[in-house]
């Protein structure tokens, strides 16, 4: 699957727009035309307001045909590919999708969420700090 609105999709649109806005280049953020009867238009719509309210990145949604290789094959002119990580990678693998994706030999980056809030989290976020006890 492209972006479906994960928690580690957000992060890899994040690390995306960073890289994109750094190099100079456009981000696109890919996801399917049709899913389960709906395609992912408007949730494409607001990542891509998100991105460029957040961070100053201007994206570009991609709406791509279901199937493993869409995916890939958009990926051709992209200087990396930034993709979400399931949770669930260590017992189903990669899946068809980014397995095709990693098999074009091309650049892509496999992205998890941390554990602290990125830069697309509402400010009220982005002060939670986490504690470890040692004893």
């Amino acid at each position: 699957p492209a972006f479906a609105g994960a928690e580690h999709d957000w992060s890899a649109i994040e690390l995306g727009a960073w890289l994109a806005g750094s190099w100079g280049v456009p981000l696109q953020i890919a996801g399917p035309a049709v899913e389960g009867g709906r395609d992912s238009s408007r949730l494409l719509a607001s990542a891509s307001i998100a991105v460029q309210r957040a961070l100053g990145v201007a994206a570009e949604p991609l709406l791509l045909e279901a199937g493993p290789t869409a995916l890939a094959d958009a990926s051709g002119e992209a200087a990396i590919a930034v993709v979400g990580l399931s949770d669930r990678w260590r017992q189903d693998g990669l899946g068809p999708t980014r397995g095709a994706l990693v098999g074009t030999g091309r650049p892509v980056l496999l992205v998890r969420k941390g554990r602290r809030p990125g830069g697309l989290a509402p400010p009220e976020n982005l002060t939670r700090f986490t504690w470890s006890i040692l004893g």
